[in-house]
């Protein structure tokens, strides 16, 4: 049986209207999407700035934990003790593999929410991972929270004016508004939602001091004022769907 998008059908002309919701907070509402509910948190350790974001408000895993019933946190990182991490008195981070989730639901129970925040742009097949993530019963009827930078974003156009791009080294594909609904088709999960976030650039603002971090900070205002007007060009994608 195929599942089907409860969003608007797409028709894929070359100028085909899509209407997308004002953008959001990205950290801010994942955060209460899993308020008190169980949640598998995949790629839970963000390794790219994890000695940065530990003690602010900016590490995804510490936002879930304290918003969450219990997260159990996926990761292979070699940075994780073999023994894994305790992150919070309702949280921890273990080593598992995200193509198979099996065992962790066998060993913590089955969660009602599997999260994935800026994870499915580093991975070689994202086809492959959602279809594991459909074929695995365990999982059957949880739904599945996902972020990930937009291929169309304000940002990348106006640096991309001076010669320059922004994209981390471990990024290995970059979605839009029609990629997204066009991959989810194929992995025939459905999509229930697609909502816009804005842009935010913490770790160049924490690694910044005087004018250039003003500098910085100002560039983001430009940026989530663009966003507003033009939903479509905002930072990255929150995407919900159905197991």
């Amino acid at each position: 049986m195929t599942a089907t998008s409860p969003l608007p059908a797409l028709h894929y002309t070359a100028l085909e209207h899509v209407r997308v919701p004002r953008p959001v907070d990205r950290l801010a509402t994942l955060a209460a999407l899993v308020r008190g509910k169980g949640v598998f948190d995949l790629g839970a350790l963000d390794e790219t700035a994890i000695d940065a974001k530990r003690g602010d408000d900016n590490w995804l895993h510490a936002r879930l934990c304290r918003e969450a019933a219990w997260v159990v946190g996926i990761d292979n990182s070699q940075r994780l003790p073999p023994e894994g991490m305790e992150t919070a008195p309702r949280g921890r981070i273990i080593h598992a593999d995200i193509f198979d989730l099996a065992p962790v639901v066998e060993a913590h129970g089955r969660p009602d929410l599997v999260v994935a925040g800026e994870l499915i742009e580093h991975l070689p097949d994202t086809e492959g991972f959602l279809r594991s993530l459909r074929a695995n019963t365990a999982l059957r009827g949880a739904d599945f929270v996902f972020s990930t930078p937009n291929a169309c974003c304000w940002h990348n156009g106006i640096v991309g004016l001076a010669g320059r791009e922004s994209m981390h080294q471990d990024h290995l594909q970059i979605y839009s508004y029609k990629t997204l609904r066009t991959l989810f088709a194929r992995a025939d999960i459905a999509l229930v939602s697609l909502t816009p976030y804005h842009a935010r650039f913490q770790e160049m603002i924490s690694g910044s001091r005087g004018v250039a971090k003003l500098g910085v900070r100002g560039f983001q205002g430009l940026v989530n004022a663009l966003e507003f007007a033009c939903p479509m060009l905002s930072g990255g994608w929150i995407g919900v769907a159905r197991l």
